[in-house]
């Protein structure tokens, strides 16, 4: 029998289960030995990728954005850097059926797809916010009447709030740099200049969200949606995310939108092949002994 492996006393009460479903995931369906924590795997595994989905492209658009072995993506389970790969990649394969993924899941209702990119930002990075600000996926679809829309998506499993970087500290700081002046420019917010946005619970929310709105401001797209997908689980974002939505303007909360993985995978329909893929995705990301209820919120 393989082992489940070490698991780290001071996780809070989620992640401590999230970590102990990926150790189990990793010991009883993939049967391979860990490195260090239960949800870590060996150096060897990870590079024959099996912290990836096999079918629908996920392992291909991997390679494409990443042609290099990374130790933190690829062999640690429990860090969201692979999930978007996983949870995201398969719809460029399907886009009839990703429309309506779409649909069901955001409440986004589109006509075409033009792009689905992994770990995007627009080139010039000067131009826009001048950072290293991307997107964990960016699918860019057009709407009924022509109207060219963009969703940048942001996939978190146990993170919550970080502390500001240095980079981040001398934007926040600066009440002339790009992220102060975009959001004055985007009319999106009651107070552009509100210090709650630079706090470490609504930073990175706010970040993802101005990256949109300065793609708005140089044309390159007409709307933007900023999602955050996340677990049930995880109530970090279950709170943070309304707090974020109440400080923004008349019509602007509405493009701002948390999904929980429980309800974009209930949204998956289609294929076969499809169908495959949502039972693989349950039983690899969500967490045992927690449940998605009317409200959205976790139950134990």
């Amino acid at each position: 029998m393989v082992r489940i492996g070490d698991q780290y006393a001071p996780d809070n009460r989620f992640k401590a289960a999230a970590r102990l479903h990926q150790s189990k995931y990793r010991a009883e369906v993939l049967k391979v030995g860990f490195n260090e924590y239960g949800n870590r795997l060996s150096d060897e595994d990870a590079k024959a990728l099996l912290n990836y989905y096999d079918k629908l492209n996920c392992r291909g658009m991997l390679r494409f954005r990443y042609p290099n072995y990374a130790k933190r993506r690829d062999a640690d389970m429990l860090r969201s850097e692979h999930i978007p790969f996983n949870l995201l990649a398969p719809l460029i394969t399907d886009e009839k059926s990703a429309i309506a993924i779409i649909k069901r899941a955001f409440g986004i209702e589109c006509t075409d797809i033009r792009c689905i990119k992994m770990e995007y930002a627009p080139e010039s990075k000067e131009s826009y916010l001048n950072d290293g600000t991307a997107f964990d996926t960016y699918i860019e679809v057009i709407k009924a009447g022509g109207k060219k829309c963009g969703i940048g998506i942001e996939v978190k499993y146990t993170e919550q709030a970080y502390p500001v970087g240095r980079t981040e500290k001398l934007n926040v700081e600066d009440h002339d740099s790009p992220y102060w002046r975009t959001a004055r420019n985007s009319g999106s917010f009651i107070d552009a200049d509100d210090p709650v946005f630079a706090s470490d619970p609504l930073r990175q929310i706010w970040r993802n969200h101005l990256l949109g709105l300065s793609m708005i401001q140089r044309g390159n797209i007409d709307e933007f949606y900023s999602v955050t997908m996340f677990p049930a689980g995880n109530d970090h974002f279950h709170k943070e995310l309304p707090r974020y939505k109440y400080v923004l303007a008349i019509g602007a909360s509405d493009h701002v939108l948390g999904c929980t993985f429980e309800k974009f995978i209930a949204a998956i329909a289609g294929s076969s092949d499809f169908l495959a893929w949502k039972e693989w995705l349950r039983r690899r990301y969500v967490v045992c002994g927690y449940r998605i209820v009317n409200d959205g919120q976790p139950v134990i």
